[in-house]
């Protein structure tokens, strides 16, 4: 795979990207799917684009169409299109396993004014570049 040529000081010159990626993973190849995203994200996060991923598992409360979210920061929506061309992630080889990929841009934010969520707007997913 191809590193690409960004460090912390070189990001500063890229805009940030939000990939969200809903899986569909039938339930017998659930093990395998997180296997292989596993190793996708290890190549991934030694490529030098990828800041951070995190997968969450659909708990069955309300609706079930997708198994797992990823929602990962790249330091550019470049950087995942290089990044994905350089290296198919291989949880799509798995049977049944449809990923729906997609860059997003944070346009709102809400916080409770009732519970302590509010202290957490330094997390990443709720910081708001000005």
């Amino acid at each position: 795979m191809t590193v690409l040529p960004f460090s912390a000081t070189t990001t500063e010159m890229f805009m940030e990207a939000t990939l969200i990626n809903v899986f569909i993973v039938p339930k017998h190849k659930e093990e395998e799917f997180l296997t292989n995203w596993h190793a996708t994200s290890a190549v991934y996060r030694d490529g030098g684009g990828l800041i951070e991923a995190h997968l969450h598992r659909n708990t069955g409360v309300g609706n079930d169409t997708f198994s797992f979210i990823n929602i990962a920061r790249w330091v550019s929506a470049d950087a995942w299109r290089i990044a994905h061309a350089d290296y198919v992630p291989g949880e799509y080889a798995v049977e049944g396993v449809m990923g729906h990929p997609s860059i997003f841009e944070n346009i709102a934010d809400i916080y409770s004014t009732v519970l302590p969520a509010n202290q957490d707007r330094d997390h990443w997913l709720a910081r708001q570049d000005s």
